[in-house]
């Protein structure tokens, strides 16, 4: 009898093992469902308010891929599209909304971590839909994340995603990603784009991650990223090099760049330095050494001129390679 409560406790410890590896990589994450022409968007802002004139080109284009397309009532409070408590109730409509398969966030700005206490994140798990956005939507998909287990997306919004100033990239690789149910698997790069190895090794896990300063200001909040096992991407604008190396000994200290498998740096755009200072290059190299993890850059996602549809919650792959090449694999599709 002994031994065979030692052969049931064993069998359930690695049933345990294995059911955590799964959550680990997102095996378990929520997916909406992949768009057909006919289906709905719906266009929301959770943070600043979006010109008008800017939103235009966006849903004629979405349309003329034969989408619906409705707009959330345009709204300003001060610096917010409309109070918190308009702009969460809003976003909780919207999943709801089963006639709704997927939303798009039309601005950044700020404002999203102002509502995430206000979210029904249970509701959400059983609505699951693609969630799109960048910059400070990363509140969004870190909350999202962790508290619905839903897989999001990482990529272009509304006020971004124009014919005639988005790259030719950024245009197909979001119409390539409501569409298709397959997964990315490696990584396309724009023309003449590749990415580079920071620290040599090879790392898997689900992709987390988004803008620098919105996972550092949540740092000791309910809705701080974990990014046990996963795979961190991470992207900024406007910073200068020594406010890059404060988030992110920020994000050392806290114990997210322990916790994490691998670093994939994103787009830097418009990080400056002073003369004589560490520029935000060996700042980002710095701190990949410092975790001691594989480390890749030069992933087109963020404020670049190339936006790369991003899953968030999906499992990922890198290789960084000691001759400075790397790759990226995404190996699970973020849809049903």
């Amino acid at each position: 009898m002994q031994k065979w409560k030692y052969v049931i406790g064993i069998c359930l410890c690695w049933c345990i093992v294995g059911y955590a590896s799964c959550w680990a990589d997102g095996a378990k994450r929520n997916k909406g469902n992949v768009l057909r022409p006919g289906d709905t968007i719906a266009v929301i802002s959770p943070a600043s308010p979006a010109d008008t004139a800017a939103r235009k080109p966006a849903v004629q284009l979405l349309r003329s891929w034969g989408y619906h397309v409705v707009q959330a009532p345009v709204r300003q409070y001060g610096y917010f599209a409309g109070t918190d408590e308009e702009r969460a109730a809003e976003l909780n409509h919207y999943f709801n909304d089963d006639h709704v398969q997927a939303i798009l966030c039309a601005n950044g700005g700020y404002g999203s971590a102002r509502i995430l206490d206000k979210l029904d994140y249970t509701m959400i798990a059983k609505h699951p839909k693609l969630f799109i956005g960048f910059s400070d939507i990363t509140a969004l998909h870190t909350a999202l994340g962790e508290k619905s287990h839903l897989v999001t997306i990482h990529g272009p919004m509304e006020c971004t995603l124009n014919p005639e100033t988005s790259s030719a990239y950024t245009l197909q690789q979001f119409a390539r990603g409501i569409s298709s149910p397959q997964p990315l698997g490696p990584v396309p790069m724009p023309q003449g784009k590749s990415l580079h190895a920071v620290v040599p090794g090879n790392a898997d896990g689900i992709l987390v991650g988004g803008n620098l300063a919105i996972l550092a200001a949540a740092v000791g909040t309910p809705y701080e990223l974990q990014g046990k096992d996963a795979i961190l991407v991470l992207e900024e604008v406007g910073e200068d090099a020594y406010r890059v190396d404060r988030m992110m000994q920020q994000l050392w200290q806290s114990g997210l760049l322990h916790r994490v498998r691998g670093i994939v740096y994103g787009e830097f755009v418009q990080c400056r330095h002073d003369p004589g200072d560490f520029t935000t290059e060996e700042v980002l190299q710095y701190y990949a050494k410092l975790a001691g993890k594989p480390a890749i850059s030069g992933l087109p996602a963020g404020h670049g001129e190339n936006n790369l549809f991003l899953p968030l919650g999906v499992h990922a792959r890198i290789e960084s390679r000691s001759d400075g090449s790397a790759s990226m694999y995404i190996d699970e599709s973020p849809v049903k």
